[in-house]
C-alpha cells in the first residue's frame, strides 16, 4: 500500500479484476469508486471475464472468447493473445450484426473496431485500452491503476471495495444481478442481464447515469 492509497481513506477504492469489455454490473460497481485499482499480480484464470465478454444476438446470449497462447495460464499481464485464430474479426463481425440497428451504435462502434483490429500482442492491453474506452464514453472521470503487488484478502485496507473474483459469468440469477438496471435492449421481450457494458453503450447510453447508479 502506497502514501497516497492512505491519503485517499475518505474515498472509495475498488480493487478489481481486468475483464475484456466488462459487464454492466462491473460498471455498477466501478461507478461508486474514485479509485480503481486493476489486480495485476493474479495469475490468469480460465472460465472467467478476463478473456471473455457476453451480447445479446437475435439467438439470445452469445459469449465472446479471445483465444491465448497455450500455456498462458501464467501471470494476467503475460498472457497473450493467439492469433492463429481470426477472433478479432469473428468478434467485430459479430458485434455488428448483433446492434447494428442500436440508437447509439454509429457513435462508438468505429473506436472499439479500431481497438479490436490493433492486434494487442497481450491480453492486458487489449483490455486496458477497451476498459479506457469505455469509461470516457461512460464520462466517468476516475483513478485508474494497477497494483504493486498481490494483497491477499485478510490485508486488504478497510476503505478498499474488494471485488476480485466476484463478477463471474453464469451469475444470471445471483443476488448480484437483483436490482439490476432495464432498458430497451434490440432483441427479445425479456430483459437480458450480465452483459457487456456495449449493450447499454449501444441501447441506452443517455441513461447510463441513472442504470449504472
Amino acid at each position: 500500500m502506497t502514501d497516497s492509497d492512505k491519503n485517499t481513506s475518505k474515498n472509495v477504492t475498488v480493487l478489481i479484476d481486468l475483464h475484456y469489455l466488462p459487464s454492466v454490473a462491473y460498471f455498477r460497481e466501478v461507478a461508486e469508486a474514485d479509485h480503481i485499482i486493476l489486480e495485476a499480480h493474479e495469475t490468469f484464470q480460465k472460465q472467467t471475464f478476463r478473456n471473455r465478454c457476453e451480447i445479446l444476438t437475435s439467438n439470445g446470449r452469445e459469449s465472446l472468447i479471445v483465444p491465448i497462447v497455450h500455456g498462458g495460464e501464467g501471470y494476467i499481464k503475460d498472457v497473450k493473445i493467439d492469433y492463429s485464430q481470426r477472433w478479432f474479426q469473428i468478434h467485430d463481425r459479430s458485434i455488428r450484426s448483433a446492434y447494428g440497428k442500436s440508437p447509439f451504435f454509429e457513435f462508438y462502434m468505429d473506436e472499439i473496431s479500431t481497438v479490436l483490429l490493433k492486434k494487442h500482442t497481450y491480453l492486458w492491453d487489449l483490455n486496458l485500452e477497451l476498459l479506457t474506452l469505455c469509461l470516457e464514453k461512460l464520462t466517468f472521470k476516475k483513478k485508474l491503476s494497477e497494483s504493486n503487488s498481490y494483497i491477499k484478502a485478510q490485508e486488504i485496507p478497510d476503505y478498499y471495495k474488494d471485488l476480485r473474483e466476484k463478477i463471474l459469468p453464469h451469475q444470471h440469477s445471483s443476488e448480484r444481478q437483483n436490482g439490476s438496471p432495464r432498458y430497451q435492449q434490440v432483441f427479445g421481450n425479456e430483459f437480458v442481464t450480465n452483459l457487456s457494458i456495449i449493450d447499454l453503450l449501444f441501447c441506452a447510453v443517455l441513461d447510463s447515469p441513472e442504470l449504472l447508479q
